[in-house]
């Protein structure tokens, strides 16, 4: 196996090469999926940047803007579920400086559940609304802008900084902050507000939803 060791290498470096001083163009692709009976959608979108929006659409849309010579997104769907991923390709991870940039954009009476899932991609919602909210990441930031907070929202990260945006003054909800070096910023006011050197906790409105923003040495704002 060792006398294959300086091909593989070669091979790489090429590649690498290829792909640092091949065409700068870029494409997008678009695939549409209507959402009726879905109750689930993945989104997993590893180190790529997302965004992700609620938006007046009657299906649901992706597309990825990338390299012409980089993979593309794939969308399965199975049963009540959608699941959004992107191909396999060494030529993506090489392409520096050109990484791709997946965007959906979900109907907005779409109310069920959505499941996201990355790496070190920054996740950048807009408009959300109605559906109930997943987030989970590593180092990439998440940042969230909710038109409307009318469903639950649960939110992880490691390293990665988690920023929350309201529309609303006091939307229904509870809501649990936790973090262990970071820092937590709430710009809105919370009542019944119980505060930790790790948590806060505390109630807008009439506390309808669950908000559970969770992050290790990331910073939690909401404003």
């Amino acid at each position: 196996m060792k006398r294959y060791a300086p091909a593989a290498i070669l091979w790489i470096l090429g590649m690498f090469l290829l792909s640092a001083c091949g065409p700068r163009g870029e494409e997008e692709e678009l695939q549409r999926v209507t959402l009726d009976e879905v109750e689930v959608l993945e989104i997993d979108h590893g180190s790529t940047t997302l965004f992700v929006e609620t938006a007046d659409v009657e299906a649901l849309e992706v597309s990825l803007l990338r390299s012409g010579s980089s993979a593309g997104a794939v969308v399965d769907q199975k049963d009540n579920r959608v699941r959004i991923s992107l191909d396999n390709d060494i030529t993506r991870m090489l392409n520096i400086g050109r990484m791709p940039q997946l965007r959906v954009k979900i109907p907005a009476d779409y109310a069920g559940k959505v499941e996201i899932d990355g790496s070190s991609g920054k996740v950048t919602g807009t408009g959300l609304q109605n559906h109930s909210l997943q987030v989970k990441g590593k180092s990439g930031n998440i940042s969230l802008a909710f038109a409307r907070l009318n469903n639950n929202v649960d939110v992880s990260a490691t390293s990665g900084n988690v920023n929350i945006q309201l529309d609303e003054e006091a939307p229904d909800a509870t809501w649990v902050l936790q973090s262990r070096s970071g820092r937590r910023s709430i710009a809105v006011p919370i009542q019944d507000r119980n505060e930790s050197n790790r948590k806060t906790e505390g109630r807008t409105g009439d506390g309808e939803f669950e908000v559970k923003l969770k992050t290790s040495s990331g910073n939690i704002s909401i404003k």
